[in-house]
C-alpha cells in the first residue's frame, strides 16, 4: 500500500496538499483523479511514500487518510514546471493548486489520455535573463534572429504574450519560413482546435515555436531553451482574480528551473525591469534604445488658450478639425484617442461641488447617451454597472445645478458628427464593441475605408498594428488625477504607442502642458523619464526598492475595521498601514486596504508567508499589486 500526496488542481481549497491510500503504482508528476468531499477533482501527485515507512506520521495525523481503490495515473507535466508553480505559490502567498489551476487549461486536464513522450534537446543549456527595449520592428527583427539561432541548435522557443490579439500579431510577424513548426495557443481556440494543436506540439519531433498566452507555459516540451516575454510592460500579465499571480514572475521562475534563456522586451520596459538591468541582474539582449523616434510632425496643443463660442471648453482644437478635414480630402486615415467612455466622466454640483456617485459602490458615475435618440441620457457606473436616470438633485445640498466635467467618447463622437457629417467614423470602446470579433471587424473596415476616422479608447491601441497617417489625443488629462504610482508610466507608454503608429501628424490636446511626462513623450526621451520615475519610486519606497503586499477586506464598515485590527495583530512584527480604498464602497460594502512594505530583497519571508496563508479566505492578499487604489 502506498500513500500519495497530491496538489488539488482547483480554486477555493485552502490546503496545499491532500493525501490518499492507494495500491496503484503512481509516480510524482502524474495527473490523477481523487475524491474530495462529494465530487471528484483532478490532482497532481507531488510525492509518493510506502505506507509502511510512514506509519507514525499516519497514526499521528490530525486527519483521516481516504483510500482510492483504483487510480488512473498519467505522468504528464515536467517536474520543473511543478517546482516553478510551487515557488510562484510561495511568492504570491497562495496554494500550488490555485496556481496550477490558473496555468493549466481545463480542457487539457480533462483530456489527458497518455503520458507524453518528452521531446528533449541535447544541446547545452545557458540560463540568462536578458532584456530588449526598442520599437516593435527592431524587437521583432531581434526575436526572429533568436528563434533561428535556437532552431539551428534543434531547440524550441516559447513566445509568451499578454493578450490573444498580441498572439495573432506575433504569429504573422514570426512564422515566415517556419510556419510548419509554428503553433498558436490562446483561450479563444475551440476545444477541438486547442486539443489538436496541443497534440501536435507534444508529438512534433522537430524544434518548434510556440506562441501563446501565459497559461500555455504548462505545455510539456523538454526542449524549450528560450522563453520570450513580449510586451513585458503590459498589465494583462497580471491575473485580476485569485490567485492574483503575475505570469511574468512565473515565467522567470520557470526559466530558471529549466535553465532556459529568458528574454523580456517592450517599447518601454517597466521601471522595475530597467532598474534591475542597471543593477546587473539582467543583461541587454541588444543595445537599448532610450530615444523613440517618429516620422510624424508632433503638436502639443494647450487647450486653455481658448474657449468655444458657447462659453464652455472647446472639445476639438482648430488644429484637430483641420487635420480631420485634411484626412478626408487626401483620403488618408486618422485615429482619435480618448481615455474615457460616455459623454463625460464626472458630474459635479455647481453649488457645493459634490461629485455625483454610484448608489452601490460610491464610484463617480459617467453620463451616457442612449442608443435611441428619443430616450434620455442616463448615469452609468463603470465599476458595478448601476444604471439610473439623470433626473435627480444633488444629494448633499439639493441643488439642480448638476454639470458635466471632462470629455468622454460620446461627446467627441457627437462633435465630429456635427462638424463633419460626411466623414465616416468608426468606434472602438467597451460600450460599442463588446467582443473581440466586433473590434476586429471594426478595425478591418477602418483600414479599408480611406478618408475615415477611428475613434477609440485605450482598448483600440492593442489592435492598431499598421501605420496610420494622422492621430490625435483629445483628452488624457483625467489620468493625471488618478492616485496610482504607476500612472505616469501608463500614460507615457500610451503616448509612445501613439507616436509609433503615426506616420504624418500627431496632435496632443491638453490643459496640463507643464506635465514633464508629456514633454518626455513628445521628444521620445525614455532615459530622462526613467530617471525621474526611479527617483520618485526610491523617495516613496515603491517598487523596485520594496515589495508591496496589499490586503483587502470588503464588508460592513464596523466589522472589517475590527477584522483589519485582528489582521494587524496576526501579522506582527510586520507593519500594516491601513487606508480606505479609492472607491470606498463596492456593491454597498465598505472596502479597506492594508499595505505591507518589505525592503528588497526581503520577500519571501517564511514567517510572514505562513501568517498570510493563515488569513481567512475572505481576505484578499495581493503581492506586487498593479495599483494601490
Amino acid at each position: 500500500m502506498k500513500v500519495i500526496h497530491v496538489i488539488p488542481i482547483a480554486k477555493g481549497i485552502g490546503i496545499e496538499t491532500l493525501s490518499y491510500f492507494t495500491s496503484t503504482d503512481v509516480k510524482a508528476g502524474s495527473v490523477v483523479e481523487v475524491p474530495l468531499r462529494s465530487k471528484t477533482i483532478a490532482a497532481l501527485v507531488v510525492s509518493v511514500d510506502n505506507a509502511a515507512d510512514i506509519k507514525s506520521e499516519i497514526k499521528n495525523a490530525d486527519f483521516a487518510f481516504r483510500k482510492v481503490d483504483s487510480l488512473s495515473a498519467k505522468e504528464y507535466f515536467l517536474p520543473e514546471f511543478l517546482d516553478a508553480a510551487k515557488k510562484t505559490a510561495d511568492y504570491f502567498a497562495t496554494t500550488s493548486g490555485s496556481v496550477l489551476k490558473a496555468l493549466i487549461p481545463a480542457e487539457i486536464i480533462r483530456n489527458i489520455k497518455d503520458s507524453p513522450e518528452l521531446i528533449k534537446s541535447s544541446s547545452p543549456r545557458i540560463h540568462e535573463k536578458q532584456v530588449i527595449q526598442g520599437d516593435d520592428e527592431d524587437r521583432f527583427t531581434h526575436y526572429r534572429s533568436l528563434i533561428r539561432e535556437e532552431f539551428a541548435r534543434k531547440n524550441s522557443v516559447f513566445f509568451c504574450v499578454p493578450t490573444i490579439e498580441d498572439a495573432k500579431r506575433a504569429r504573422a510577424q514570426l512564422e515566415k519560413g517556419i510556419d510548419e513548426y509554428t503553433f498558436l495557443l490562446h483561450s479563444s481556440l475551440s476545444k477541438k482546435a486547442l486539443l489538436d494543436t496541443w497534440k501536435k506540439i507534444i508529438e512534433t519531433k522537430h524544434a518548434i515555436l510556440i506562441i501563446g498566452t501565459g497559461q500555455f507555459l504548462s505545455v510539456p516540451r523538454a526542449d524549450i531553451h528560450t522563453i520570450i516575454l513580449e510586451k513585458e510592460n503590459s498589465r494583462s500579465y497580471k491575473m485580476p482574480a485569485r490567485p492574483y499571480l503575475d505570469v511574468r514572475t512565473f515565467a522567470e521562475f520557470y526559466a530558471h528551473k529549466i535553465q532556459a534563456r529568458l528574454v523580456m522586451g517592450d517599447i518601454l520596459l517597466r521601471t522595475e525591469t530597467l532598474w534591475r538591468e542597471s543593477q546587473g541582474e539582467l543583461v541587454q539582449s541588444a543595445p537599448f534604445k532610450f530615444r523613440s523616434l517618429t516620422t510624424a510632425e508632433e503638436v502639443l496643443k494647450d487647450m486653455r488658450s481658448y474657449k468655444s463660442s458657447g462659453g464652455g471648453f472647446k472639445i476639438l482644437s482648430d488644429e484637430v478639425e483641420e487635420l480631420i478635414q485634411h484626412t478626408k480630402d487626401e483620403s488618408e486615415q486618422m485615429f482619435i484617442l480618448t481615455v474615457r467612455r460616455g459623454i463625460a466622466p464626472s458630474t459635479v454640483c455647481g453649488d457645493c461641488q459634490n461629485i455625483v456617485t454610484c448608489h452601490n459602490c460610491s464610484a463617480p458615475v459617467v453620463l451616457h447617451k442612449s442608443k435611441n435618440d428619443d430616450d434620455k441620457n442616463f448615469f452609468l457606473c463603470h465599476r458595478c454597472g448601476e444604471r439610473r436616470s439623470t433626473e435627480e438633485l444633488c444629494k448633499v445640498c439639493g441643488s439642480w445645478k448638476l454639470g458635466t466635467v471632462g470629455i468622454g467618447i460620446d461627446m467627441i463622437a457627437d462633435k465630429i458628427k456635427d462638424r463633419f457629417p460626411d466623414v465616416k467614423v468608426f468606434r472602438i470602446d467597451a460600450d460599442t464593441t463588446k467582443t473581440e470579433k466586433a473590434v476586429e471587424e471594426t478595425i478591418t473596415k477602418f483600414y479599408e475605408s480611406p478618408g475615415s476616422i477611428l475613434l477609440g479608447t485605450e482598448m483600440a491601441l492593442t489592435f492598431l498594428n499598421e501605420e496610420i497617417e494622422n492621430a490625435a489625443i483629445i483628452s488624457i488629462d483625467s489620468l493625471f488625477s488618478v492616485p496610482d504610482f504607476r500612472i505616469h508610466e501608463k500614460i507615457f507608454y500610451m503616448l509612445l504607442k501613439m507616436r509609433y503608429i503615426t506616420s504624418s501628424r500627431f496632435i496632443l490636446q491638453t490643459r496640463n502642458p507643464e506635465e514633464k511626462v508629456l514633454e518626455y513623450a513628445q521628444k521620445g526621451n525614455l532615459i530622462d523619464f526613467y530617471r525621474e520615475q526611479i527617483e520618485g519610486r526610491k523617495k516613496f519606497d515603491y517598487p523596485p526598492f520594496t515589495t508591496l503586499i496589499k490586503i483587502t477586506l470588503e464588508g460592513e464598515r464596523e466589522v472589517i475595521i475590527k477584522d483589519m485590527d485582528a489582521i494587524q495583530t496576526t501579522l506582527e512584527p510586520f507593519t500594516v498601514d491601513v487606508f480606505p480604498a479609492f472607491t470606498q464602497t463596492v456593491r454597498g460594502k465598505f472596502v479597506l486596504h492594508g499595505l505591507i512594505r518589505i525592503p528588497r530583497p526581503g520577500w519571501m519571508d517564511t514567517d510572514l508567508l505562513e501568517k498570510l496563508r493563515s488569513l481567512p479566505p475572505y481576505v484578499a492578499v495581493k503581492v506586487d499589486p498593479d495599483s494601490l487604489l
